[in-house]
Parts: structure tokens; C-alpha cells; sequence
């Protein structure tokens, strides 16, 4: 297991750029009626909500810094522009973050 967070931000922006193409043109109703469809979504975001929990164990201030309510636990039963708009704001934050953090990993 690594011991380097910029890893699982990868790991977690990975899982979480998956989710719009996955849902990309479902209704709510399309989304319900679709077994294969919800358990890719919400596969997901457990991969994304798992690699952030390793980062807030890694660096606690580094992940002060992910939005509140990143985990995404709720997606399934708050489905509206509120949560595909989470979903996006932290794929935001992520890339921001990465780009914040020195190349070299012992720096």
C-alpha cells in the first residue's frame, strides 16, 4: 500500500471521472431501472471515497482542503444537480491539488 497521497488522488480522480460518462444522458428513472448502471456508479464512488479516506490518514491537511461531503456517500438517494455538481467540483479540486503538490514525492 503507498504511503504517497498523490497516489490516491489519482486513484480517487480516476473513479470519479467515470461517474458523468456512466450517467451521461440517464434520467433518474433510467438510473433506478438500470442494476448494471448503479453498480458501476456506486462502485466508483466507494474506490474514490476509499482512496480519500487514505489520503485524509496520509495528510490530514491536505484533505481539509477536498470539499466537505466529498465522500459522496448519499449520491444514490440525492440524485439531482446538487450531487452531479459534487461529483464535478471534486474532480476540480483534485486536478488543483495534484498540481499543487511537488514532483518529486520525498520533496
Amino acid at each position: 500500500m503507498s504511503k504517497r497521497p498523490d497516489v490516491y488522488l489519482e486513484l480517487a480522480l480516476r473513479a470519479l471521472e467515470r461517474v458523468p460518462r456512466f450517467l451521461a444522458g440517464r434520467s433518474l428513472e433510467a438510473y433506478l431501472a438500470d442494476d448494471l448502471c448503479q453498480s458501476a456508479v456506486e462502485r466508483q464512488l466507494e474506490v474514490a471515497g476509499d482512496a480519500l479516506g487514505q489520503v485524509r490518514k496520509l495528510d490530514l491537511d491536505l484533505f481539509a482542503r477536498v470539499p466537505e461531503g466529498a465522500l459522496l456517500s448519499r449520491f444514490a438517494t440525492c440524485w439531482d444537480d446538487a450531487a452531479t455538481n459534487k461529483v464535478d467540483e471534486l474532480i476540480r479540486t483534485i486536478h488543483v491539488l495534484l498540481r499543487e503538490l511537488p514532483e518529486d514525492p520525498a520533496a
